[in-house]
């Protein structure tokens, strides 16, 4: 008997590393079928630029230079030299998704369309938009500074973000952002071991990414915008009504506004400070939990935003240009705060309007 019991614990330990053997050729088979070059690459790789996001020392993500409908130096839209030429004046549209164009061709975004109105108007005159998505009004002061201000800009349109909702509902807040988007966070370390494991064993990789996240593989790492967020810190309805009552939370938009626009103020650049429209009968939000309860409380969030951009451009002495009022028409949105094309070139027009005085020729 006890021959026979060491006889089977020979053949189970021979027999596991030939099941082994043998499920890593046939994984290999099935993801050389199955997974496309870019889902391999992504599973196998630690590369600095990840779909139309490229990483970066100072910022949690920026555009990638090399991503359809982006330029070399990392912006939405056709090049320009990063160097102003003599006689060219430059406007800059900083903010987000909604600035840069999200869910719209890179030519129907409010920029590209502004640049159309105003080369019909004036000569020598440039527009660049500076939105990338996911960004907080901390992503864009610093961008500012970095890579706006050295682009020597004329005017700057400030269209602020609906993201930033988020960092003041969120859990534990920190007034600079750490609480909702990790401190130092780079994406090309995300499943660091797991992307390494990879390379050698297709049977694990298989083990952890078909349908579904297993052995602590994590598609949302993956994801430049939100692999950095600090999910435990993910609020619900009753923490979202609860956080909105501290004043404190509201203070870190109205600096980095403040401080974007002063800035501009010794360089001689003037500043329009635009409002943000939503449709929060629309919202459809990872970031947040879907709860009907939270239209009204997003929607007076953001207007609460929004006042404090009419007051911060009326105190220092920026241009306001009252956007919100697009959301009086909901067919113009795609989602709670994503314009269609129609809505990007209304958009474009009331900006238009209210700087073609600053442009005319002297």
């Amino acid at each position: 008997m006890t021959e026979d019991k060491a006889r089977i614990r020979r053949r189970i330990l021979l027999t596991i590393p030939l099941c082994l053997i043998l499920g890593e050729a046939l994984s290999r088979i099935w993801v050389a079928v199955k997974y496309t070059p870019e889902r391999i690459e992504q599973l196998t790789t630690h590369s600095p630029v990840r779909g139309r996001f490229a990483s970066h020392p100072y910022l949690p993500f920026l555009l990638n230079p090399d991503f359809p409908g982006h330029n070399p130096l990392g912006f939405r839209g056709d090049p320009f030299p990063a160097e102003k030429p003599a006689g060219v004046h430059r406007i800059v549209c900083c903010g987000a998704s909604t600035t840069y164009g999200s869910l719209v061709d890179p030519h129907d975004s409010y920029p590209a369309e502004l640049g159309r109105l105003v080369a019909a108007r004036a000569d020598h005159w440039e527009v660049i938009n500076a939105g990338v998505p996911g960004w907080t009004s901390a992503e864009i002061l610093v961008n500012f500074d970095l890579r706006v201000l050295p682009l020597s800009p004329d005017i700057v349109v400030i269209l602020p973000p609906r993201n930033e909702i988020f960092p003041q509902v969120y859990n534990n807040f920190k007034p600079d952002y750490t609480h909702f988007r990790r401190a130092g966070f780079n994406f090309t370390v995300s499943n660091f071991v797991h992307k390494q494991l990879f390379r050698w064993s297709r049977l694990f990789m298989l083990a952890c990414t078909v349908r579904g996240e297993r052995f602590g593989w994590s598609e949302t790492a993956e994801h430049p915008l939100y692999g950095g967020m600090v999910w435990e810190n993910r609020p619900t309805q009753e923490d979202v009504e609860r956080n909105l009552k501290d004043p404190a939370r509201m203070l870190p938009f109205r600096h980095n506004l403040e401080e974007l626009i002063q800035l501009c103020k010794p360089r001689g650049i003037r500043v329009l400070v635009c409002t943000m429209p939503i449709r929060p009968e629309k919202l459809a939000l990872d970031e947040l939990d879907r709860d009907s309860k939270l239209d009204t409380v997003i929607a007076g969030l953001v207007e609460r935003d929004n006042d404090i951009a009419r007051d911060v451009a009326k105190r220092l002495g920026a241009v306001l240009v009252d956007t919100a009022k697009l959301s009086e028409r909901a067919d113009l949105f795609i989602d709670d705060s994503h314009l269609v094309a129609e809505g990007h070139r209304l958009q474009a027009r009331m900006i238009y309007d209210v700087l073609a005085p600053l442009i005319e020729p002297h």
